[in-house]
């Protein structure tokens, strides 16, 4: 399409109509002017932004730094023009500047980024730089150690789940700012940890969220850890055992065995035996019910720690007393 509408440019100014000869008497009429207007040497201003880096951590500004200097430039148009689309910046580094006596207030000479300056306006003769003195007040922050949290956005593969802890290191940091603001704060999140699908062992880096701006922290980044297995359904088969029943006394329970299941990771599946697991029914049920029907109970307590999903079938079981 675009070479189409080429063509039919190319056809108009070969045509030789009235039209087209006024069309070609125009460009280049405008051609000219351009070239003379930006052939011309000016005198304007150039605004040049400033970044303030490596600022004290302890510290805060009071008031909102200037965002850019004003930069008197002599030069030519096509300079003008071409600095128009430059993205320039200027970082000052606060803790290479001078204090006052006061030691709360920096302040730095534009003498001293000129020729820096110079050097990237290369093309144009350096008037004067507003201002030609910069000052920062600051004041002290306080600060609080406060807790980690990380949000979480995370699907497992089918059989695959977290295996461990999640491990969040450091899982409390520092936190510096006013008081008034770190007074509110409570915990300090970092950047979603987004996960799909997901088969193998995490172990990142995330970006800590700052809340203010006036907050600040020396560990930007928390390593984050999670360790991931594939589970499997192991059934079984285990005897009720009876508790607190009084000498002399004799309950037959039907069934007396309950179906156990529990999810376990692949690499941990022998070290987990059926006599590990252990459920129950309670005498005391009798003296409190009528019926002959007793809860079955499991001892969770007792269970070895890398199972999961932990489940069994009966959960109640028929009794007779015998006489």
């Amino acid at each position: 399409m675009l070479k189409s509408i080429f063509l039919k440019i190319v056809e108009f100014f070969k045509s030789g109509s009235e039209r087209s000869v006024i069309a070609i008497c125009f460009l280049l009429s405008t051609l000219f002017w351009f070239l003379i207007k930006f052939s011309k040497e000016y005198t304007y201003y150039i605004d040049y932004p400033v970044e303030f880096v490596n600022q004290p951590i302890d510290k805060y500004l009071k008031d909102d730094p200037i965002s850019s200097l004003k930069v008197k430039v002599d030069g030519f148009g096509f300079n003008f023009l071409k600095e128009s689309i430059s993205h320039r910046i200027l970082q000052i580094d606060v803790s290479k500047l001078q204090k006052q006596n006061s030691g709360s207030t920096y302040f730095w000479l534009s003498e001293t980024g000129k020729s820096f300056i110079a050097t990237e306006l290369s093309g144009f003769s350096i008037v004067e730089i507003n201002p030609d003195t910069l000052f920062l007040k600051f004041s002290n922050k306080t600060k609080k150690s406060v807790e980690v949290k990380v949000p979480l956005e995370l699907t497992y593969r089918e059989s695959y789940v977290e295996y461990g802890p999640f491990k969040v290191t450091p899982s409390l940091i520092e936190v510096f700012g006013p008081a008034h603001i770190l007074d509110t704060l409570t915990s300090i999140s970092t950047e979603v940890l987004t996960r799909d699908d997901i088969i193998e062992n995490i172990d990142v880096k995330l970006r800590v969220n700052l809340p203010h701006h006036l907050l600040s922290v020396r560990d930007f980044e928390i390593d984050v850890r999670q360790d991931v297995a594939r589970f499997t359904q192991i059934n079984t088969i285990i005897p009720i055992k009876l508790k607190n029943v009084p000498a002399g006394e004799v309950l037959i329970i039907k069934p007396n065995k309950v179906e156990l299941s529990y999810w376990v990771a692949m690499q941990d599946v022998d070290k987990v035996k059926a006599s590990d697991f252990e459920v129950y029914c309670d005498y005391k049920e009798v003296a409190m019910t009528k019926s002959s029907v007793l809860n079955v109970f499991l001892d969770s307590e007792n269970n070895p720690s890398v199972v999961r999903r932990v489940r069994f079938y009966p959960s109640t079981i028929e009794y007779v007393r015998k006489k």
